[in-house]
């Protein structure tokens, strides 16, 4: 190989590993927040409004279980009151749930501590193309479901 050819062989190899490196949907697992957020019953809903599923909204249903999965434990290794979250999240939802969270918060609902979570899901033979929030006690009771 002449020298010119390994410089494009060489930027062709690093360019096909940057784009491979940034694939991973869930690489850095959902947005954590925790921020001393207070919200009403109405103004939470703002959230599942905000939150981006662009990342995953090409993949098929079918990858939820792996990339859920991915998800949580890049959020529990983030720490802290994240990792509750995601055991949170472990304990409450079973492992084969269609759905992948792409935000989660620790917030305050009407004075009373939550996780509010929006999750990337779809119809059983689609895509990740729809949103679902959650609003969790910390017993993981449900106190607010929508989707979008």
């Amino acid at each position: 190989m002449t020298p010119p050819y390994r410089m494009l062989v060489l930027v062709t190899l690093l360019f096909a590993a940057a784009i491979l490196g940034t694939s991973g949907c869930t690489a850095s697992g959902p947005v954590w927040v925790d921020d001393g957020a207070n919200y009403t019953m109405k103004s939470v809903g703002e959230v599942l409004e905000t939150a981006d599923i662009a990342r995953l909204s090409s993949r098929a249903t079918t990858d939820a279980i792996v990339l859920r999965h991915d998800s949580l434990t890049a959020l529990r290794k983030k720490g802290g009151s994240a990792a509750k979250a995601a055991d949170l999240l472990t304990a409450t939802f079973p492992p084969e749930t269609r759905a992948v969270p792409v935000y989660a918060e620790s917030a305050m609902l009407d004075g009373k501590r939550v996780l509010v979570v929006v999750e990337a899901t779809g119809p059983k033979t689609g895509t990740l193309n729809m949103k679902r929030l959650w609003v969790l006690g910390e017993d993981g009771s449900v106190i607010l479901a929508r989707s979008r």
